[in-house]
């Protein structure tokens, strides 16, 4: 059995998937073409005499590309440029809350839960990327990111008393005030837009028509809602099937899944209706809390049209745990 080993990488983003941070999921697409195997027309090609001339790779990239194709094997185009479109939703996990009242500085208030963390983003991502070897990508992507989100928040209002320094919970229940009974709760929005860049591999092998490939992507995101850069690492395997269309060029369907893994600061400020309590004012919270996804891991499908040698198309979906995403993108190769 001969196996060859073959990548050409593409990064969306995004993961356009900070799944995975509060941003940009940093999924990663690689067009699943390659190296054409040795057919009938290559062997016979090796059984011409000596002084037939050889073909010459006349690109700088990959190394060791003439090697490659002395054994009667087709490379694609080593450069590429691509554009990419990505939708996501998931839920996040909250933690590492600071909390301040009324402009009282931050800190560690356990009585303050936040339940949930609800994102829906839209990312464009700009990449380029280059063959190192005949199993080997790398690339580099940038681009623009925004969503939007909604935090779960819940205050009991005897500890937010308590808190505040203002007395009457110790009362009977003629005398308490009512705000002692109750359980302030809101939706914080999570608004945000920012931009993205990152760097990644694939390493990628091909056996006839099947192919495995491995992209590993680290991705940082700046966005609105947070003072620091979020950071994102995604490993997405994935393994598919190569069915040629003759003139029509070459359509990849495939599997895999998507392991992501990243954390993001954010911060912002909510207000609580309370002006009709014993506090006579609404009640301004700033906070500041750690977001990553909820889940690690989700599943994907895909399939990926190569028209030619020159451009190719891609469709990709994003399922299970906690995370939906789609991708669409275009590449040039060239």
């Amino acid at each position: 059995m001969r196996v060859l080993a073959l990548a050409l990488a593409f990064a969306c983003c995004a993961q356009l998937r900070a799944q995975e941070e509060l941003a940009y999921a940093g999924r990663v697409v690689p067009p699943m073409v390659g190296p054409e195997l040795p057919g009938a027309d290559a062997e016979a090609a090796k059984k011409l005499p000596e002084d037939k001339p050889k073909r010459e790779w006349d690109r700088a990239m990959p190394f060791l590309a003439q090697r490659v194709i002395d054994q009667g094997i087709d490379l694609p185009n080593p450069y590429s440029i691509g554009l990419s479109a990505y939708f996501g939703r998931e839920d996040r996990t909250l933690s590492s809350l600071a909390v301040g009242f009324n402009g009282a500085p931050l800190q560690d208030l356990g009585f303050v839960h936040f339940d949930r963390a609800r994102v829906d983003y839209t990312s464009v991502q700009l990449q380029a990327g280059t063959w190192v070897f005949p199993f080997l990508n790398a690339y580099l992507i940038a681009g623009k990111t925004q969503g939007t989100g909604k935090i779960d928040i819940r205050v009991p209002g005897r500890d937010l008393m308590q808190f505040l320094g203002v007395p009457g919970c110790n009362l009977g229940p003629l005398l308490r005030p009512e705000l002692c009974d109750r359980t302030l709760s809101g939706t914080a929005p999570a608004n945000y837009h920012g931009t993205t860049y990152g760097l990644g591999l694939t390493a990628a092998g091909a056996y006839k028509e099947l192919f495995f490939a491995l992209p590993v992507t680290y991705v940082i995101s700046d966005v609105s809602m947070s003072d620091t850069k979020g950071k994102t690492w995604n490993v997405s395997p994935r393994a598919g099937w190569n069915h040629k269309l003759g003139d029509g060029g070459t359509l990849t369907l495939y599997g895999g899944a998507t392991w992501l893994s990243s954390k993001l600061k954010i911060t912002g400020t909510f207000d609580f209706d309370t002006a009709g309590t014993v506090l006579g004012r609404n009640t301004g919270m700033s906070y500041s809390i750690d977001v990553k996804p909820k889940d690690n891991w989700n599943y994907l499908v895909g399939a990926s049209w190569t028209i030619d040698r020159n451009w190719s198309l891609l469709l990709e979906t994003g399922f299970g745990g906690s995370r939906q995403d789609l991708l669409l993108a275009g590449f040039l190769h060239f």
